[in-house]
């Protein structure tokens, strides 16, 4: 079932793990954007000295932290309340947001007693077969120092080691070469059918005009040569008057239609350039950032000195 909300309690005691004395206690909550709650029993297996319980989601953890007024300090009476309700020493939230082709995990890492963040990563991932587990279980084994090997060896195996060998279908050069070719080619191979209707319609009106203006170039040249030889044939002085004038009009004519055609043929020009850096620009660019990851907070000691 699309977008469940499952709050995990659990009560790990992982203090020797990184050579403490003491035995801090761990509340993990989840918000999963899946059709699969397999995550749940999976956690459970993998981390077996935890005990899970399952309980009500506190609906503040789920609005983004960044929009907080101060994201360090918003939520520390919340988690110093879930501290001594489950009487935990952290809180870790994780966040799963599915969009089919790419994930994103953030986990979130508190300590009640002071209430403040001493961790968070956020994990934008190709979506794998299994990933979204998968990370789950690469974030919190990296929490507890608990990391499975298999673990990280399945990522490597399904992700492409070296992103920059792959080899992709489409491209931003591939349109702008199309583009180049057809007006609006570019657009369209790049599913921007809107913007391919706008440069072909664009392009094939400045093509148009340019036609129009050559017609009239061309019959204007014509009347000019017909006033020239009438002209010339002429023996009444009205006639050499009308011939002349109507021979220099053309003439003007002639050179305006040819500016225009200049200055059409110009603009169409520059526009095809700019279609095909628009075409470039808008092109098909495949994430070679197949793994992403962020430590936005560094690390910091579970035990308060």
């Amino acid at each position: 079932m699309k977008g469940i909300i499952i709050l995990i309690n659990w009560v790990l005691c992982f203090g020797l793990l990184h050579g403490g004395d003491s035995f801090p206690t761990l509340l993990i909550m989840n918000h999963i954007e899946s059709e699969s709650v397999d995550i749940l029993s999976n956690l459970n297996e993998d981390f077996s000295s935890g005990d899970l319980k399952f309980n009500g989601p506190e609906d503040d953890f789920f609005s983004p932290i960044d929009s907080l007024e101060n994201p360090a300090s918003g939520r520390m009476k919340l988690v110093r309340t879930l501290g001594n309700e489950f009487d935990v020493d952290y809180v870790l939230f994780n966040q799963i947001i599915d969009d089919s082709a790419r994930f994103l995990l953030e986990g979130q890492m508190y300590n009640t007693r002071s209430g403040g963040m001493v961790r968070r990563r956020i994990l934008d991932v190709t979506n794998y077969y299994k990933g979204q587990m998968n990370e789950m279980r690469l974030w919190i084994g990296d929490v507890l120092n608990a990391v499975n090997k298999d673990w990280a060896e399945y990522r490597e195996m399904i992700l492409f080691p070296d992103p920059e060998t792959i080899v992709h279908d489409k491209t931003p050069a591939g349109a702008m070469a199309r583009s180049l070719t057809v007006p609006g080619w570019g657009q369209a191979y790049s599913g921007k059918n809107l913007s391919a209707i706008a440069w072909f319609g664009l392009e094939s009106s400045l093509a148009a005009t340019i036609l129009v203006f050559y017609s009239k170039y061309d019959r204007s040249k014509k009347a000019f040569n017909e006033n020239t030889l009438l002209y010339e044939a002429s023996s009444e002085q009205y006639e050499f008057d009308y011939y002349r004038t109507e021979g220099e009009k053309a003439w003007q004519r002639h050179k305006d239609y040819n500016n225009y055609m200049i200055y059409t043929a110009a603009t169409a020009g520059t526009f095809w350039v700019v279609n095909s850096i628009h075409a470039y620009i808008v092109g098909p660019r495949p994430k070679k950032d197949i793994l992403q990851k962020w430590d936005i907070i560094p690390p910091e000691k579970f035990q308060e000195e």
